[in-house]
Order: C-alpha cells, then sequence, then structure tokens
C-alpha cells in the first residue's frame, strides 16, 4: 500500500473538519430553530369565507385553510408544510437535519416572495391596493392596518392572549371583532414593554385589503416552527380552538423579547396620525383604531404572536434576524 503523502493527508484532515462543521451547524440550527407560536382569527361572514378556516390540529400537524393561489393570497396560513420525507411537523419528531436544510431554504424562498410583494405593493408609508382576482364577494374602499411589537418579555401577554384564543368564537363577526378588540386592548395594557415596533397601512377595495392582511399573518407565523395555540374558523358549532401541551424547548436566560402582531382589514377606521417612522404614539393610535373597529365594518382580522410557551423568548440575534423591520420605539 502506498504511504500517503502530506498533501493527502492534508486533504483529507481539511474534509473531516468541513464535515465536523458542517456537522456542528446543523446540530446549533436543530437546537435554535424550534419555536412556538400563537393564533386566531379570520374574515367576516360577509368575506366568502376567504380565510379558508384557520384549521384545527389533525393528523398530527395544523391543517390550517388558505395560502397561495394563482400568484396571491387567497386566505390563510396553510401549515404545516411537509419537506424531507416529513422531517417537521407536530407529530413528535421534531425537525430532522436535513428536513430542517429544506424547511430553511422554503422559508427563505417564502420570505423572498412575500417581501417581493410588500415592497411592489409600497408607496412611502402606506399602500394603495389593487383589485386583484379572488375575493368577488367583497367590494367598496377598505383600509388594513398591521401593529407589529417586539416586548420585552411578558408571560402575561401570552397568557391574556391564549385566554382571548380559549375564549372567543372567530366564527360570528361579533365574536370575531370582540376578539380583536381584546387583542389591541391587552397590546395597550402593557406600553412600558414595548421595545421595537412596526406600524403598516395600506388602502383599496376590500378583497385587496383581506387579502394583505392574510399576507401579514403568513409572514409573522413564517417566523415560527410550532403552533401551539389556535382559533381559526371553523364554519363548526364546536370550538375551533386547539392548545398543545407537548412542545418543549431549551430555556435561555438571556432571550428577552416577545413578538406581537395584531392586523386587520376593515370598511372604515379611525383616523390615523401620517405614515412615516413608526413611533410609539402611531402604534397606540393604531391599536385604538383596532379596538374600535365595529362587526359590521370588519373585514379579516388576525393575531399572531410568539414565542407562545411561557419562559420562551426570542434572544436579541433571533429578533433582529426574524423582524428587521422593526424601529426602536
Amino acid at each position: 500500500m502506498p504511504t500517503p503523502t502530506p498533501r493527502t493527508l492534508r486533504g483529507v484532515l481539511l474534509l473531516l473538519a468541513t464535515l465536523a462543521l458542517c456537522l456542528a451547524a446543523l446540530t446549533l440550527l436543530g437546537d435554535a430553530g424550534a419555536q412556538s407560536g400563537g393564533g386566531f382569527g379570520g374574515s367576516s361572514s360577509g368575506g366568502g369565507g376567504s380565510s379558508g378556516g384557520g384549521g384545527s390540529f389533525g393528523g398530527g400537524g395544523y391543517s390550517g385553510g388558505g395560502g397561495y393561489s394563482g400568484g396571491g393570497y387567497s386566505g390563510g396560513y396553510r401549515g404545516p408544510i411537509i419537506v424531507g420525507g416529513g422531517g417537521y411537523g407536530y407529530g413528535g419528531g421534531g425537525v430532522g437535519g436535513f428536513g430542517l436544510v429544506s424547511l430553511l431554504i422554503f422559508g427563505l424562498v417564502i420570505f423572498t416572495v412575500v417581501g417581493f410583494m410588500r415592497r411592489s405593493l409600497s408607496t412611502g408609508g402606506a399602500r394603495t391596493l389593487g383589485t386583484g382576482g379572488g375575493l368577488g364577494s367583497l367590494s367598496g374602499t377598505a383600509q388594513a392596518v398591521s401593529v407589529q411589537l417586539l416586548m420585552a418579555e411578558g408571560d402575561e401577554v401570552k397568557r391574556a392572549l391564549q385566554r382571548v384564543a380559549r375564549t372567543g368564537d372567530p366564527d360570528t363577526n361579533e365574536g370575531l371583532a370582540r376578539m380583536l378588540q381584546e387583542a389591541a386592548l391587552v397590546a395597550l395594557r402593557h406600553p412600558e414593554r414595548w421595545v421595537y415596533g412596526n406600524v403598516e397601512r395600506a388602502q383599496g377595495p376590500a378583497s385587496a385589503a383581506d387579502r394583505q392582511v392574510g399576507a401579514w399573518a403568513t409572514e409573522a407565523r413564517a417566523a415560527f416552527t410550532e403552533q401551539t395555540t389556535s382559533n381559526y374558523q371553523n364554519r363548526d358549532v364546536n370550538t375551533g380552538f386547539e392548545a398543545r401541551t407537548d412542545y418543549t424547548f431549551q430555556k435561555d436566560t438571556t432571550d428577552l423579547y416577545l413578538a406581537v402582531t395584531i392586523a386587520v382589514a376593515a370598511h372604515a377606521l379611525a383616523s390615523l396620525p401620517p405614515a412615516g417612522v413608526t413611533t410609539a404614539q402611531e402604534a397606540r393610535a393604531a391599536l385604538s383604531a383596532m379596538g374600535s373597529v365595529s362587526p359590521g365594518d370588519l373585514i379579516r382580522a388576525e393575531v399572531v404572536w410568539s414565542p407562545d410557551a411561557e419562559g420562551e423568548f426570542l434572544s436579541e440575534d433571533e429578533a433582529i434576524q426574524k423582524y428587521p423591520q422593526m424601529t426602536k420605539l
């Protein structure tokens, strides 16, 4: 057998070192990738069922409605998406190594598509929405507003939002409007926890406003991997509320942030300050406007928060990576 040359040995060592780094990176991603989240919402009964119903936990996964259709959003969130031979899901097994890589690639594509759609709709601080296809049952001019906050910790905020999800009924206009109002009130009651924020708004046909809220909600849900609290429309006399108790995470005492997203489309909204760089005053005014939407004016409402598990929060780096549009309040 020929004696290996120093060059060959260096090549083998370099290959082994590269493989070791790749394995370490996958391990770290697997540990840090899991993140819980919660959400509830839907469309008004006049929306032709545009949200498709948020669905419920079934068959080992969260079977939401809506998704991408015909180049645009037809409604809520469909998840989880099974990739890499079923490496991702809620049925106990978490995210496998290669499944995680596929999931990350798919997530990057989703963020790119959503970002492109958002940029294409942008006009300064506000957006003018086109008619597009889809929800022919919605007509007239409408407004859409999204408030996204990064709060300093706040387990009591999570518990309050979970209570709204558990006790609310998104299948009726009155119930959906009440859930929206209570969620806005939860955020308004804790201004001392607001650290970063982002307010976005749009106006145009009601069908486009409905889709825009769906886009905001989909983007917010894409930031986490496991939905542990849920109550979406299911057009059923039984509640659509679902809560998981088997989710676990590795707690880090340095983690700090809770992300809360509240978005609404309505035929009429209270006046807001001029669009510009988000301030605490603008966030407060937008939340107050959401809290005053009447059931008759409501088109769609979506509330998303993450993490959802008690004691779980985002680190500074995770917050910057997942919510780069935020500004200091």
